[in-house]
């Protein structure tokens, strides 16, 4: 997985460094953009450690996918812009615990969806831009609804989560009338999954809210709606 993660921020690197040395004035796109985009959804944080909570050492990863989705940005100024953003990734949850050196995992399907609002920051002379933003973070499918099921009321089972949201992105001009805009962004959320209820409905505690960090590389095209 961090190999995977490296060669994806590498890119990343590579574009930035290239379109910044080389400003466009590329920066006459229009005022509202359309960019649908493709990428690769990295969990980079362990849902729970000992997720039964009986010193077996059961480890709940979200898995690494696919993903897809689309943004709608305004740019108010050269600078400025506001942008709406939504992604879809077919990520499965997953328990693993490690026998004698060997390693085993049971999975279920699931999916994961974010939608969330961001400012972006260009920078003047540079084809760079930052993002910050908040959203949600959902989750859903077999494995979840399950998950969700079999949790006690009690103790409640919130399958979406708020989100903090920081990343970087570049604008890279192939032709006068053609980019491509690569993002590199982080969701960062608490959250507290107690995969212990899908396998022990009877054990009632919460293995306690932590902090998860979830990596999305994308590449998108965008498309002008209006000057």
């Amino acid at each position: 997985m961090i190999k995977r993660i490296g060669r994806g921020l590498t890119l990343a690197g590579i574009l930035a460094g290239a379109t910044a040395a080389f400003p466009s004035g590329a920066h006459a796109q229009g005022k509202i953009e359309l960019t649908p985009f493709l990428g690769s959804y990295y969990a980079l944080t362990k849902m729970c450690t000992d997720c039964n909570k009986d010193g077996t050492d059961v480890t709940g990863h979200q898995v690494n996918a696919f993903a897809f989705g689309g943004r709608l940005s305004y740019w108010v100024s050269n600078t400025i812009g506001v942008e709406g953003a939504f992604t879809y990734a077919p990520s499965r949850a997953e328990e693993r615990v490690g026998i004698s050196g060997f390693g085993l995992a049971v999975s279920g399907k699931g999916r994961i969806m974010q939608a969330s609002g961001r400012l972006l920051y260009r920078p003047q002379r540079t084809n760079l831009h930052f993002i910050v933003g908040a959203g949600i973070v959902s989750r859903g499918d077999t494995v979840w609804q399950a998950f969700k099921e079999n949790a006690p009321d009690t103790v409640g089972a919130k399958l979406t989560s708020v989100a903090g949201i920081l990343g970087v992105g570049v604008r890279a001009s192939v032709t006068p009338k053609f980019a491509l805009n690569l993002t590199a962004e982080v969701n960062l959320y608490s959250f507290d999954p107690r995969l212990a209820q899908v396998t022990s409905p009877t054990n009632n505690s919460a293995n306690g809210g932590k902090l998860q960090a979830d990596l999305l590389v994308s590449v998108g095209i965008p498309i002008t709606l209006s000057r």
